[in-house]
């Protein structure tokens, strides 16, 4: 898969503004030769708030974080999920920058994820608390493990295939990302 198809498979819903984040991996050599374009990329998508942090990790791979700041934002503010983060070591009150903060932290220097970033990345928090507590009696298994509203679920993880799908083919047909990007968000709007 190339460059441009890995950040489409793994980033289309968090561009085109449907998800709030995700997170994959890519080898540092390719992260490093395509770094360039991925900076051009940030400052057009910046412009819709929404970003690439990359975290380098020990074994010759960097951590992609994408993320809409607004969509992020509406999940650190809801009621129940500020009080989740609080269990998990995070400060909700003191705003998103500290709120990312310390999530970025925690992916760059643990060993393992944190079982909050679920919850970042849009997941259902009756979902994450259902993988947390390693429960085998989920109702489904697609984007994430669903112990909660599987209906919901399966709207929201079939938006987000269509989004994905729609910009690879729009890809494959010469757009860029963000060309790609723009496109689907016209579409549903």
């Amino acid at each position: 898969m190339s460059f441009d198809e890995t950040i489409i498979h793994c980033g289309a819903p968090v561009l085109c503004g449907i998800k709030p984040a995700n997170l994959f991996s890519l080898n540092s050599d390719l992260y490093i030769h395509e770094k360039p374009r991925l900076l051009k990329w940030q400052k057009d998508f910046s412009k819709k708030n929404r970003h690439f942090v990359s975290l380098k990790k020990e074994d010759n791979r960097i951590l992609m974080f994408i993320f809409d700041k607004k969509l992020l934002e509406k999940v650190i503010d809801s009621e129940e999920n500020s009080i989740y983060l609080k269990t998990k070591g995070y400060h909700p009150e003191l705003g998103f920058s500290f709120v990312l903060a310390e999530l970025l932290h925690k992916l760059a220097f643990y060993q393992q994820f944190p079982h909050e970033i679920g919850l970042f990345l849009g997941y259902p928090l009756q979902d994450v608390i259902g993988f947390e507590k390693n429960s085998s009696a989920y109702k489904y298994s697609g984007f994430w493990k669903v112990y909660g509203n599987l209906e919901e679920a399966e709207i929201k993880m079939r938006l987000y295939k269509t989004c994905s799908e729609k910009c690879m083919k729009w890809l494959n047909l010469g757009m860029s990302v963000p060309m790609a990007a723009r496109k689907y968000e016209k579409s549903i709007a």
